[in-house]
This record gives structure tokens, C-alpha cells and sequence, in this order.
């Protein structure tokens, strides 16, 4: 018994260390906020003295996450995998590298240990385009959530968004002037607004197709001309909107003409929180729609009316976040403030009736034989035409 636990420890030892390339660090963005290195005598001695050959050989393996790669892991077992990642939740070094190279490697056993994960970044240690290759599967083996404040964004980042295949909720905000963070504390540059063009482009890229939440916050630039475009989006069922101030206009008067709420407009249902001040259930909603996206993109697969998701909704979920979102970055002083306002744009009734019988329509014309009127088909012959002379043409001329 005790040899075959020797080989096996020493199995794991000579594949997922001798066969690491020699090199003092790998350098990525997540390395810029995460510790890839065990802490520093952690666990040298027990009770009994010095450790198990399981736990040397633990320690050996995790005492740089950054030279470990999924194929490194093609011949450990689950139970091997599992006690690695429970060590490191014990000495709190749990990384996203080493959660998406469990995801990879052991998708049906991990999801079940450890089905979310979210990484904060205060501030960029690299270019956004960096940390979306980071979030991004083609293959769909998890999903994606993003929030990113424009203070840390140029335009191209902005644009770049829809390369995130499996991206399911994105927020983007910007942080305002509130009692964190006085105005002799410089927050950063103050980065790329976000406008109506962005997001058209993210529609016509036709690459965010499993986008099912949306959130703005301190969205000045942008217009009703994003709802429109963001029809196009086959997924996103809500749409939350804090502090826009193009849009606060449009919906009161909106509201002022029909009296009635929610309103149409441009395909979805629009509500302004505020409105329902007498309820003494709309401070929590408020906090709800500004809490985590995570909780938003959750709720929003609760919903009876919302459209089923196409991805698979067992499926673990990474998050990054950009600027860390708190409820004081979004509000400014509180959402009592004049001028602020949180509305919420869900999809029409009409819109969504529309879409079921558009998907009715293409799968009914799928089903159906082209129809045929029993006459061969005619094919197009060019009609023979005599000699051409051009002599009295010429003559003119010459």
C-alpha cells in the first residue's frame, strides 16, 4: 500500500513539474492582481512534525501556479485535482488561472466544486483587450461576465468587447465625484465615453449572441438610439440604465404623454424605479438593480416571461471586474439626488410575441418542400443575332 501511494505521488511530482519549462515567471494580466506563490512557510511542520509525501509533493506542485498548463494534467486524477484545489483554498491562493485549468481539464467533477469564480482589478495592470482573451471560450465551457469602467478604456477596447464569445452580462460604468473619492483624488484619465456607435457596432459584429443583461451607469453620451440598436440582440432580455442623463428626458415625457407605465418604447418596456417611491419595496429593488451583475444575470434565468437561454445553464460563470462596482460608484451622494434616475427596459410583450412567430415562421419554411409546378424549369438561352454593321457609325466620325 504504502508503494503504491509513493508511486503515485511521485507520478504527479515528475508530470506536472519536470515537465514545466524552466522559467523564473510568467508574466499575464491576472499575475498583476493575483499571487501565483504559495505563502511563505505555509504548513512546513504539523503536529507530528514534517509533512506527509502527499503534502511535499502538494507544496512542490503549487508553489508556482504560474508554470502549470492543462495538458500538464491529462494523467491526474479527479481526487488528486481536488485536494490540490482544496490546499489551495486552505492558504486562500485560489487563482483564475488555476480555475480555468480545472474547468478544462475536469468539466463535469469541477463544476460541481466550484461553479463561479469573479477576479476585482482596481485598476489595469495590462490592456482590457488582455483580459478578454482571458474571459473569452470559443467552446463555450463557461460564461463570461464583465464590468469595466470607461476611466480605464480607449476607444479600440470599447469596440473590442464582442470578441468575448460567451459573454452573458457586461456593465459598464463610470466613476463619478461622490464622498470615496473627493475631487483632489485624481480617479484616473478619464478614459473613452461610451456612445450610440459602440454599440451599434456590437450589434452589426453579430458575435454577442448569448448576451442575455446589459447594465449602463453614468452614461452620458449615450441616446435612445441604443435601445434601437440594441434590439438586435437575439438574447438580452434587460437592460438597466443609472444616471443616463440623454435618456431621463425621453422616457419622462414618454410617460407624460400616455400616463401609463411600463411604456413602450422602441421595442421594450420601460420603467423609471422612482416612480414607485410610495411602494416600500423600491429602496430594494434599486439596490437589487445595482448590486452584482452576477445576481442580475441569475435573476434574469428566474424569469417566467424571459426568453430560455441558449447556452447551457449549468454551465460555471467567470467575472472580471474592472473598477470594482459598488453601489456609492454608481449613485454618487444617493439615488435621491436630482438629476439621478434608474430605469429598467425589459422586452416588450409585442417584441418578444413578434419574435416567437418570426422563429415559427423560419422553422415552419424549413419543414416545407419548395414547391414545384410539374413544368421542367426553363433555362435561359441568349438570343442569336445577325452580323452587326457599324460602317455608318464609323462614317460619322471619319
Amino acid at each position: 500500500m504504502f508503494m503504491g501511494r509513493t508511486t503515485t505521488y511521485s507520478l504527479l511530482l515528475s508530470t506536472l513539474v519536470t515537465q514545466s519549462p524552466p522559467q523564473f515567471l510568467r508574466l499575464g494580466p491576472t499575475w498583476y492582481h493575483e499571487i501565483p506563490y504559495l505563502p511563505y512557510g505555509w504548513e512546513a511542520l504539523n503536529d507530528r512534525g514534517s509533512g506527509t509525501l502527499k503534502h511535499a509533493a502538494m507544496k512542490e506542485v503549487l508553489r508556482d501556479q504560474s508554470l502549470l498548463a492543462p495538458e500538464l494534467f491529462d494523467h491526474v486524477p479527479w481526487h488528486l485535482a481536488e485536494y490540490l484545489w482544496n490546499c489551495l483554498e486552505r492558504c486562500n491562493k485560489q487563482t483564475m488561472h488555476m480555475w480555468k485549468i480545472m474547468h478544462t481539464v475536469y468539466p463535469e467533477q469541477f463544476r460541481e466544486l466550484s461553479p463561479y469564480y469573479c477576479l476585482h482589478a482596481w485598476s489595469p495592470g495590462q490592456p482590457l483587450t488582455q483580459y478578454m482573451d482571458i474571459l473569452n471560450d470559443d467552446d463555450i465551457r463557461w460564461r463570461a461576465v464583465l464590468t469595466v469602467g470607461t476611466n480605464f478604456c480607449s476607444a479600440t477596447e470599447i469596440a473590442a468587447i464582442p470578441k468575448i464569445k460567451n459573454l452573458v452580462g457586461l456593465d459598464i460604468c463610470t466613476q463619478v465625484q461622490n464622498f470615496l473619492f473627493p475631487p483632489s483624488i485624481s480617479l484616473a484619465n478619464e478614459g473613452q465615453p461610451l456612445q450610440d456607435g459602440f454599440v451599434r457596432g456590437w450589434v452589426e459584429s453579430n458575435a454577442l449572441q448569448h448576451l442575455r443583461v446589459i447594465r449602463f451607469c453614468n452614461q452620458n453620451q449615450i441616446t435612445i438610439a441604443t435601445l434601437r440598436a440594441l434590439r438586435g440582440l437575439p438574447e438580452l432580455q434587460l437592460i438597466v440604465a443609472f444616471n443616463c442623463r440623454n435618456i431621463i428626458p425621453k422616457v419622462d415625457s414618454a410617460r407624460d404623454r400616455t400616463r401609463n407605465y411600463p411604456i413602450p418604447m422602441e421595442g421594450w418596456s420601460a420603467c423609471r424605479l422612482e416612480w414607485f417611491r410610495k411602494y416600500p419595496w423600491t429602496e430594494e429593488m434599486i439596490d437589487e438593480h445595482l448590486s452584482s451583475l452576477f445576481y442580475l444575470y441569475k435573476k434574469s434565468l428566474q424569469t417566467a416571461e424571459s426568453k430560455p437561454s441558449s447556452v447551457d445553464t449549468e454551465l460555471p460563470i467567470l467575472e472580471f471586474r474592472l473598477q470594482k462596482a459598488q453601489r456609492a460608484d454608481y449613485m454618487g451622494k444617493n439615488v435621491k439626488e436630482k438629476g439621478t434616475a434608474a430605469f429598467l427596459f425589459t422586452r416588450s410583450p409585442m417584441e418578444l410575441e413578434h419574435d416567437a412567430k418570426n422563429t415559427q415562421c423560419e422553422k415552419t419554411k424549413k419543414r416545407e418542400p419548395p414547391e414545384s409546378s410539374g413544368r421542367p424549369a426553363k433555362r435561359a438561352i441568349m438570343k442569336e443575332r445577325g452580323p452587326v454593321d457599324i460602317s455608318k457609325t464609323l462614317n460619322e466620325f471619319f
